[in-house]
């Protein structure tokens, strides 16, 4: 049957000579390919470019790359817009070249577009735990926004991101005052689009599986750029963001609410609202058990081992707890951890008020661990 309109596949890339071949692989393997793939290349010195056009022949995969020069950092605005621009006139799916697709992610993408003619789709991004396959998790939090009823310019992530090439023109592509610098190059494209009636529709099906590798770059901050949006366009974007999160979405996902996949039971989901092989990241662990915190401190009142002391600082110091299940018990124990771990530096001060924890922490666990989990798809 006649596609109403082609799907174009694009993704960035700069030395994931590694990858691009098992990326565009899987491509091709899911339950639709691409009419087209065109890859914008930022002057890759390791063969980036023709392992991506040899594996798009091997697959019956037409190619276009696009071979620039390497010229300077975070060119993103650029590459994503050199994408577009050769993309065919329906749908655009920006990727990027280390990101393993689902096995329904491009027809979950080109179903969001046939059933809502103005939209920007998304969906979850998770993270094998190592390597190119095997068990994945989620690092940030795009598997709850995925199962949010509500599209928001702040949901949609770059590497799993789709547009009809018509609003890219009409909204004159990426902008390129965010060229230089990290980030919000998705949310300020989505922001405009909201404007002009466009709905960002993110789907649980439509999901994307990130290779781990070393950042390129190094620490990248996103404050330069999120200035210039707060300024552009009249918001405070990361008060937004935190707001959106902690008071609809990460209430709306622990209330057991999962968003039925839009191409429905063809698609899988486990109690998460992921697919099988999904290992929860610790946040999410937590609302289900204690045992993460309570096994380590176990440890060190045996062992008196200083790296799980200094493990354990760095636990509660890093984790995001707005993921966290509001009322769970986590939420106190955690904190109360964090307090006794980074306001207490003396063993001697801590030994007894890491037992005083512990009992409470094990008599709380035994009382989560025997509530159910409660989910429904809608």
């Amino acid at each position: 049957m006649t596609r109403p309109f082609p799907i174009t596949l694009v993704m960035v890339s700069y030395n994931k000579a590694d990858v691009v071949g098992l990326v565009i692989e899987s491509a091709a393997s899911g339950s639709m390919k691409p009419d087209l793939l065109v890859v914008s290349d930022d002057g890759s010195d390791d063969g980036t470019p023709d392992e991506a056009e040899r594996a798009a022949h091997a697959v019956g995969i037409p190619c276009l790359v696009i071979r620039n020069q390497r010229v300077g950092r975070y060119r993103i605005q650029t590459m994503r817009n050199a994408c577009a621009a050769n993309a065919l006139n329906g749908v655009v799916y920006l990727s990027d070249s280390d990101c393993v697709f689902g096995e329904h992610a491009i027809e979950s993408h080109y179903e969001i577009h046939r059933r809502y003619p103005l939209a920007i789709g998304t969906g979850p991004r998770f993270e094998f735990l190592e390597g190119t396959s095997g068990p994945f998790t989620s690092v940030f939090a795009t598997l709850e926004c995925a199962h949010f009823p509500e599209g928001h310019y702040s949901i949609p992530v770059g590497a799993n991101y789709s547009f009809k090439k018509s609003l890219w023109k009409r909204l004159g592509g990426f902008d390129r005052a965010f060229e230089g610098s990290y980030g919000m190059e998705e949310f300020q494209f989505s922001q405009r689009a909201e404007k002009v009636g466009a709905r960002c529709v993110s789907d649980p099906g439509a999901h994307v599986f990130h290779c781990p590798h070393e950042t390129v770059f190094g620490s990248r901050s996103a404050m330069r750029n999120i200035g210039v949006f707060d300024a552009t366009y009249g918001r405070d974007h990361c008060l937004e963001e935190r707001i959106l999160f902690e008071q609809r979405i990460a209430p709306w996902y622990w209330r057991g609410r999962r968003k039925r996949p839009i191409l429905g039971s063809r698609v899988e989901l486990n109690e998460w609202g992921a697919p099988d092989g999904f290992v929860p990241p610790l946040q999410l662990q937590l609302s289900r058990s204690l045992a993460p915190l309570i096994d380590p401190v176990r440890r060190w009142l045996d062992t008196r081992d200083a790296e799980i002391l200094a493990e354990l600082r760095v636990m509660t110091g890093t984790l995001d707890w707005r993921r966290l299940r509001q009322t769970s018990p986590a939420l106190v124990y955690l904190s109360d951890l964090h307090d006794l771990l980074h306001n207490h530096l003396d063993e001697s001060d801590i030994d007894g008020r890491m037992r005083f924890w512990l009992e409470g922490a094990s008599a709380a666990d035994t009382a989560l661990r025997a509530r159910p989990m409660e989910t429904s798809y809608a």
